[in-house]
């Protein structure tokens, strides 16, 4: 795993439309909200998560890993620590991703 950069997961829980097996060991393809690109035009865009591990507690789960946008062109200067991105699966919200 050479590539993206480090991140932790805040996984959505369940009840909130979370899934219920969280994925680890394959890659995970997700869509962020509408972020802006290089052209200055607001979209979606395809995030790769490689999720190392998870770990479950009251009322928190949680996963670490890396992440990459799948195309180049995408706005990977948000890629730095402390920036946060909200993913989806389809309509469904399911994790907020914090780079570290």
């Amino acid at each position: 795993m050479n590539k993206g950069v480090a991140v932790k997961i805040h996984w959505t829980d369940e009840d909130k439309g979370g899934k219920s097996i969280l994925p680890q060991g394959t890659p995970y393809y997700v869509i962020t909200d509408l972020l802006e690109g290089r052209s200055g035009v607001k979209t979606n865009w395809s995030l790769v998560l490689e999720v190392e591990n998870n770990s479950e507690g009251n009322h928190s789960r949680t996963g670490t890993g890396r992440a990459y946008f799948l195309v180049e062109d995408a706005p990977t200067s948000l890629l730095k620590s402390g920036y946060s991105l909200i993913v989806h699966e389809g309509r469904k919200q399911v994790a907020r991703v914090e780079v570290i």
